[in-house]
């Protein structure tokens, strides 16, 4: 996989070194940029003689949305503070475009993103079982922080140039119907009110000896519980090239989630991820929509095979192809 490359600490504006230095109390020793993500600009544990802390800064310029997500999760973070559950954020700033998070540093290293090893991938979704909570009051459901990704399939249904409509297999069926039917239906299955992270993958995920510490909260929300070990699993059968059937069967006792809306939510990733690759480059994530064409890949591949089983009842309503 291709990262974005971080922004070395010297090229962050001066105004912007100044504020970090004041927090660290003293003049910066070392900044050593981190690697893994999707973020334009700076990421990396920074260290004066008197404290570190792993700092966040982006601009506007260098990636609007990126800089929206800093602030959203900022938001989050103080929420979550404020409830009990922090995630280490310490402080924060807007300079000029540019606005800086500085969190607590964990001793700890990002998991293999090729998943290689069964022993990490069953550590971090038994924590994950272990640790679910109800969301603190006030934070968004799932529905409304990744409306894009149960309306994805409507959004290309509406689009005359998209024609690569996957094949259900197990009946002739008006396909855009549905794949959008799939859609709804994960919406409705995965609300809740349990606390989700929402963009679980290797690189927001620490590996450390108290444990799996998840990291960068921006799309924190409210929702049903399996939804992150799902995703995360999506990214397994990515970067392994096969479907952890097994380990998804896990989820689905441990969550008390229903094995035909796992498959609904891989449907509606393959609609959200086929349609943001479809999207303009961003000059400054090079590896985005190549990352987003593997995901929709890998979940087309894993929906295609769970749908080839026999099946008690139909997913959803299924509308005949010439009705």
């Amino acid at each position: 996989m291709e990262w974005t490359p971080r922004l070395p600490w010297d090229d962050v504006p001066a105004t912007v070194r100044a504020v970090v230095e004041e927090r660290l109390g003293g003049r910066v020793v070392s900044a050593e940029p981190t690697v893994g993500g999707f973020s334009a600009g700076f990421a990396g544990i920074v260290t004066s003689s008197r404290r570190s802390f792993f700092v966040k800064a982006t601009s506007a310029v260098l990636n609007e949305h990126g800089r929206e997500l800093y602030r959203r999760e900022r938001r989050v973070c103080q929420l979550l503070a404020d409830h009990g559950a922090g995630v280490g954020l310490r402080w924060s700033a807007d300079v000029g475009d540019w606005t800086v998070l500085g969190f607590d540093v964990v001793e700890g290293h990002i998991y293999d993103p090729g998943w290689a090893e069964d022993r990490e991938l069953d550590e971090v979704l038994e924590a994950l079982a272990a640790r679910r909570a109800p969301a603190p009051p006030g934070l968004a459901p799932l529905g409304e922080v990744l409306d894009d990704l149960f309306a994805a399939w409507g959004a290309l249904a509406a689009d005359a140039s998209f024609d690569a409509w996957p094949d259900p297999g197990h009946a002739a069926v008006d396909r855009p119907v549905f794949w959008c039917g799939l859609a709804d239906r994960a919406r409705a299955a995965f609300a809740g009110d349990e606390l989700l992270h929402a963009d679980l993958r290797a690189d927001n995920l620490l590996r450390t000896p108290q444990g799996p510490v998840l990291v960068d909260w921006a799309y924190a929300c409210r929702g049903h519980g399996a939804f992150d070990p799902v995703y995360l699993l999506l990214e397994v059968a990515r970067t392994r090239g096969s479907a952890p059937d097994a380990a998804l069967e896990r989820v689905v006792r441990s969550f008390g989630c229903d094995a035909d809306d796992a498959t609904s939510l891989l449907a509606s990733f393959d609609g959200w991820f086929t349609w943001m690759s479809r999207q303009p480059p961003v000059p400054a994530l090079p590896g985005l929509r190549a990352f987003q064409t593997e995901m929709s890949a890998a979940a087309r591949s894993w929906v295609r095979d769970r749908l080839a089983a026999p099946l008690s009842r139909p997913l959803v309503e299924e509308v005949p192809a010439d009705a």
